[in-house]
């Protein structure tokens, strides 16, 4: 090989090189391996470090659980606990397993604020105490809801399908009292468009004023969580 193609060879390799992202690649500390987490929306980091005595899920790193169970937040109380799985195993994207399939999260609920009037939500705030393993190991947590929110609450999707439910519902009966008024003043149509007018204005009003939501979840509906300390595991085999 000529110097001139040596050259073009070299800066192709390099070039190539770049593109690959950094966290692509594990790398080794004084104490250990570094190595990542797929990150999620939210997450500020995707580093975990692999040492002989354990893994360590660096703070900030965002995870996935799902609730155990159908949830209420109208037949909950505080002082209550909630459990939450992770469906699939956790593992870094070099393959090093952190937490087991089946592994629970578990909380406890702090406070429930109840739905008020002009349909704000119901809050639901949950301290996370600790991961059970499927050998019955308990590991303390520090860790939080992800995002703006530290609690939760139903979404405007929910709150704007209560508002149409009630606009629909009373909208109904003002169409058929509507109905009726036109005809018995000989003017049927008439009295069905003004009467659905006034009940769909009515209904609107009355969704909006009324309580909002308390929060519900399905078995399966996935939450995501941050961590707000290092979270420290012991090895997988």
């Amino acid at each position: 090989m000529n110097f001139k193609k040596f050259c073009a060879s070299s800066l192709i390799i390099g070039f190539s090189l770049c593109q690959v992202p950094l966290s692509a690649f594990a790398f080794a500390t004084a104490d250990g391996e570094v190595e990542h987490i797929q990150p999620l929306k939210n997450s500020k980091i995707d580093l975990v470090k692999i040492t002989p005595s354990g893994n360590v899920i660096q703070k900030e790193n965002c995870l996935v659980v799902n609730f155990a169970q159908n949830f209420n937040s109208k037949y909950y109380k505080t002082g209550d606990y909630v459990q939450f799985t992770f469906e699939n195993d956790l593992r870094t994207q070099e393959g090093t397993l952190l937490i087991p399939c089946n592994s629970s999260l578990i909380g406890r609920i702090s406070c429930i604020e109840p739905p008020k009037w002009f349909s704000r939500n119901s809050k639901v705030y949950i301290e996370f105490t600790h991961i059970v393993l499927p050998d019955s190991t308990n590991i303390p947590v520090a860790v939080g809801i992800a995002g703006k929110k530290d609690y939760l609450q139903e979404g405007a999707k929910e709150t704007a399908g209560k508002i149409a439910g009630y606009t629909l519902a009373i909208g109904g009966v003002g169409s058929g009292l509507g109905a009726a008024i036109g005809v018995a003043a000989g003017h049927t149509i008439t009295g069905l468009i003004i009467g659905g007018s006034v009940g769909g204005g009515v209904g609107l009003v009355s969704g909006i004023v009324s309580p909002g939501l308390h929060y519900k979840a399905k078995k399966g509906e996935s939450v995501v969580v941050e961590l707000k300390d290092n979270l420290k595991l012991p090895s997988q085999q």
